[in-house]
């Protein structure tokens, strides 16, 4: 290993160990003055620090680090291996978050990336609107139409065919129709579908419950871990707004907003307390500014943002909250 080598090792764990400093103390102005000292010292700084962040965005970020209990501090050759250890676990955390994708792009026919928005028409004339970070897979048979939807959420104008049903599955949830525009969106938290005209069947294989038919201006929520199932009104106009770049929430969980931002927002947004991730949200945002519509979101529940790096946003309840 050449001398450059040698020299960028210990740059990238210092800028490893002041990754988890300033995370720490977010708002102490010193500690930011020492690390801008740091970074200006030396010309393998500023590449082991973008080395980092990179890391640190696709892991998603890590736990703060514990308090400090009064004990000594390792030895410098010490403290390097104990970085270097972390900047495997680092990238076993990168791996673990960009396996999914990878595999689903290979499972897909049809893919949307960040912020992006797609328009596909089958073989029928039947239209299929993506939403931001979602992805479908199609398979048309003589006697049977059917789209999976692998993740995020999709918008579906069907063209009627009584003799040759149009289905779409979404894990183990099977939305039937002949003809009609409806929704369905598939999240951490469990699956949704909304209907803007005409009428849909929704049957979830494994509950052993019969099918629900549901008409226009209804929706019909299945939580993915207590099954639990919840019907409700929607203003057929609010069905998909996204596709006019608004998000309409009534009473839905913060955990479930920010993942809707996060498909229009190049980055991560973490949420750091349960108890703040599970508060409800009323109101419409705008998908286009996905920060602004944070920013305006966190003021309503007394939270705070705080941006690690320009890919990771933290939202934590606000000092004295």
């Amino acid at each position: 290993m050449g001398a450059a080598a040698d020299k960028g090792e210990p740059s990238r764990a210092e800028a490893a160990e002041w990754l988890l400093r300033l995370q720490a103390a977010p708002e102490d102005l010193a500690l930011r003055q020492d690390f801008e000292t740091w970074l200006a010292g030396d010309e393998s700084r500023p590449r082991a620090w973008r080395s980092v962040q990179r890391v640190w965005g696709l892991s998603g970020g890590l736990p703060a680090p514990p308090e400090d209990t009064g004990a000594v501090a390792p030895p410098p050759r010490a403290r390097i291996k104990g970085w270097r250890v972390l900047g495997v676990a680092l990238a076993a955390l990168a791996a673990f978050y960009l396996a999914p994708i990878i595999a689903l792009q290979w499972e897909a026919d049809y893919t949307t990336s960040v912020g992006e928005l797609r328009d596909v028409t089958l073989e029928d004339g039947s239209l299929i609107h993506l939403d931001a970070g979602s992805a479908i897979a199609v398979n048309y048979g003589a006697t049977r139409r059917e789209v999976s939807l692998l993740a995020g959420r999709a918008f579906f104008e069907v063209v009627p065919g009584a003799d040759r049903p149009f289905v779409v599955r979404a894990d183990d949830v099977t939305v039937t129709v002949t003809g009609t525009a409806f929704e369905v969106r598939a999240a951490a938290d469990g699956l949704a579908v909304s209907v803007r005209s005409g009428t849909v069947e929704v049957e979830a294989d494994r509950d052993g419950r019969p099918a629900r038919r549901l008409t226009a201006g209804e929706r019909l929520a299945i939580d993915r871990h207590s099954r639990k199932v919840e019907q409700a009104r929607i203003a057929p106009e609010d069905v998909a707004s996204w596709r006019e770049g608004r998000l309409v929430v009534d009473g839905v969980s913060l955990a479930e907003v920010v993942e809707e931002l996060g498909r229009h927002h190049r980055g991560f947004i973490v949420i750091r307390d349960p108890a703040l991730a599970a508060r409800r949200v009323t109101g419409v945002f705008d998908l286009r500014h996905p920060v602004d519509a944070l920013d305006a979101i966190a003021r309503s529940q007394r939270a705070s943002i705080t941006q690690i790096t320009s890919h990771l946003l933290l939202l934590a309840p606000a000092p004295g909250s």
